[in-house]
Formats: structure tokens, sequence, C-alpha cells
């Protein structure tokens, strides 16, 4: 009996050990990791760019990519109220591209819904070191490059929530000064036989400084969303910067822990994976697709130039 009793065990606890092996060998595949690629974000990014205003000569203002900005100190005040003299420094960043919007982490989505965008600014003043603010009451006007105006653009505003841009369509959201106006409006600029103006897409009269999105909610029937999932067998996605590019509406979204916000089923959309690893080299992951209920995307990083990578991203 006890000889039948050893050879009984013998095979079981062959059987525990192989499978315990299995699951140590399971557990020991390391996955590839990266970390979050922040300086050629920052260095491939479009820089800030500083005016200093003396109170000579007229606007307007105008940015590398066209923005046209007309100001003065009387619009502005010191956080104190006190008014504001010539000379003073105004600093604009332009985002009007796909490729620069991921660069500047700057998604196009307000309170989780997709926005049709014609583009990203930010305007500050600044007077001896000090950030400047518009008195009640006061806008500056603006111009926004475009060259098929959409009549249904309007304006959102940035806010700041955990570190994450949103946008708001109700200024008195990011800005309580009396005086703001919640239903700001964006137009098409036309001359006066009703043609838009070559390089001129959109009037804005703004009522705060800061981020301004030009843009509109995406119409979408609520039972046609869905969400995309990424899975990866061979890498840790956890610092992978992960966007999709929404080319038929001109929209970007950033997913955030491998699962992005609702988006419409059916849609077109390009997305990419970029990441660096522990040696500062890129890879990525490009694909395009048209999105389906429940949608998971499978990903394999690749090496990548940076050279390249920015050439995929401009294409976008």
């Amino acid at each position: 009996m006890k000889t039948r009793f050893a050879s009984f065990l013998f095979p079981v606890a062959l059987f525990v050990l192989a499978i315990s092996f299995s699951n140590c060998s399971k557990q020991r595949i390391a996955q590839n990791s990266y970390s979050t690629p922040e300086q050629f974000m920052y260095d491939n990014r479009p820089e800030e760019q500083e005016f200093e205003l003396d109170g000579e000569g007229e606007g307007p203002i105008v940015g590398n990519q066209g923005t046209r900005l007309w100001l003065d100190s009387s619009i502005f005040m010191f956080a104190n109220g006190n008014d504001v003299s010539y000379p003073f420094t105004l600093k604009l960043i332009e985002v009007y591209t796909p490729k620069d919007m991921e660069l500047y982490d700057l998604p196009t989505v307000a309170q989780g819904r997709l926005l049709v965008t014609g583009g990203e600014i930010r305007v500050r003043a600044f007077k001896d070191g000090e950030e400047l603010v518009l008195k009640p009451g006061k806008r500056y006007y603006a111009q926004m490059p475009s060259a098929n105006p959409d009549p249904q653009m309007s304006m959102f505003f940035g806010q700041e929530v955990g570190g994450i841009l949103d946008w708001r369509d109700d200024a008195s959201a990011v800005n309580n000064t009396p005086g703001i106006d919640s239903l700001e409006l964006i137009f098409p600029n036309l001359d006066s036989s009703g043609i838009t103006e070559p390089g001129i897409g959109y009037d804005l009269f703004v009522p705060t400084m800061g981020w301004i999105n030009c843009d509109y909610f995406y119409g979408s029937n609520p039972d046609s969303l869905t969400t995309v999932s990424y899975e990866s067998d061979d890498d840790d996605l956890t610092n992978v910067m992960i966007f999709l590019y929404f080319d038929e509406i001109e929209s970007v979204m950033r997913v955030y822990n491998s699962e992005s916000g609702q988006v419409p089923i059916g849609a077109s959309v390009k997305s990419l994976c970029f990441a660096m690893n522990s040696s500062g080299t890129m890879f990525y992951h490009y694909q395009t697709f048209n999105i389906t209920s429940g949608h998971t995307v499978q990903v394999t990083m690749e090496e990548i130039s940076e050279v390249d990578l920015l050439a995929l991203m401009a294409g976008l």
C-alpha cells in the first residue's frame, strides 16, 4: 500500500511543479519599458513667441502661423487693479496641426466630448515680470487662419483640471472677472463681397487671457459611441503617449491608462503611440482603422528616429 501511494503522489508532484515553473516563467518575461518623451515633445513643438509693445504704430501683431492680434495697454491691468503703461510684453503660442496638438499634449476634447477644431492659441501679457489680466468688460481682437472657415465654430477656453487642460465653452468657467460674456462667438472673416479673405479664417473677440480653442462639439448619437483599448504582449504602455487623430472631423484625443474616452463608431482614425527607452531612443506604433464597437489595438513598439517620427506626425 505504501508503494502504490508513493507512486501516485510522484506524478501529481511533477504536475504541480510543472505548473508552478510555467507560471514563474511567464512572470519572469519582462515587458519593454519606456519613459514619457517630455524632452522630445518640448524640443519639437512651436516655441512661444514674444513681442515687445511700446505704443508706437498700429496692429496687428502677426504670429509665425498667421494669427493676428490687436491690443494695447489700455485693456490691461495688474492683478491689484493698477493700470498698465508701455512698454509691455506679449507672448503667443500657436497650435494648428495635429502634430503640434500632440507635441503640446493639447487634445481637442471638452468634458469628455470630441471637438471639431480650427486651432488653439495662448495669449499672455507681462509687465516687469508680472502677468497681466484684462480689465472688466475688455476684450482683445484676434484673427485665426483657416483655408475653409466653418460657420459653426465657437470659442472654448482652457481650464487646467488635475494637470490636464480641459476645454470649456463658458468663459466664466475660467475667469470670474465681472463683465465676462459666456456666449462669445466666432464668425468667418469676409470681405465686402462675402468672400473669405485669403489666409484669414475667423474673427474673435476674446474676453480672457490664456488658452482659447476655435471649435465646436462633434454631434454624435450617444448610442453609436464606444471606447478604444490598447494592449501589448511585449511593451509596458504605462508611460507611452497615445493619441487618436480623427482626420475626417479634425480632432485629437489623448488616450489615458490604455483606454480612450467615448468615440464615434465607424469614425476613421489614425492611432499613434510614441515613447522613449532608457537609452533615449524613440519607439512608436502607428495604425489607421475605422472604429468598431469595443475596439482593441494590439501594440508592438518599434524603433524610429526622431526625424522620421516628426515626419510621420506632420503627415497626419
